[in-house]
């Protein structure tokens, strides 16, 4: 009798790892300058909120990972941090930076920029509004990348992200 519990505790186990799903990643990579540093703390907080808000959500298999680059420097160093494309990744890539190997797995990346004024000057909560509104307006890049990212929802992914922004009174 034990045995039979113990093995049907295992098929159940096995059976329920079958049914997971392997759901979005989402995340915002932070690039400043000193003078506001100590507004990394919004910047973080937003993405750790977004990351939980998107963890059980599938919006399709070619998008695993979701980064968005948040670039915010002081004007002198604008000219260092120029706009780059989208960048995509179809399949397992391994890159080793520094000698530490990372994998990205059908991974999508950009950036879009802050105005360093404002975000410097800015209340906490005007501060998370305007990169809101800013990740808001950089969505219209996946109308860009349908030739390579064919399963993935943009547009439930577009509702999803401005009605989380709506819930939370940053639009």
């Amino acid at each position: 009798m034990v045995i039979f519990l113990a093995m049907e505790h295992c098929l159940l186990g096995i059976r329920y790892l079958d049914k997971i799903k392997e759901n979005m990643d989402f995340g915002l990579a932070i690039t400043s300058t000193i003078e506001v540093k100590n507004k990394s703390v919004v910047i973080n907080s937003l993405s750790d909120d977004l990351k939980a808000f998107f963890l059980n959500k599938d919006y399709g298999t070619d998008i695993k990972s979701y980064t968005i680059g948040v670039v915010c420097v002081s004007p002198q160093f604008e000219q260092f941090f120029k706009d780059k494309k989208p960048s995509y990744t179809k399949g397992k890539k391994t890159i080793n930076p520094d000698g530490i190997p990372f994998t990205f797995e059908d991974s999508f990346e950009y950036s879009i920029k802050l105005d360093f004024a404002t975000f410097k000057n800015g209340k906490d909560e005007e501060c998370r509004k305007l990169l809101a509104g800013e990740i808001l307006k950089s969505l219209t890049i996946l109308d860009t990348m349908k030739s390579k990212i064919k399963d993935f929802n943009s547009e439930k992914f577009k509702e999803d992200l401005e009605s989380y922004f709506r819930e939370k009174e940053l639009i």
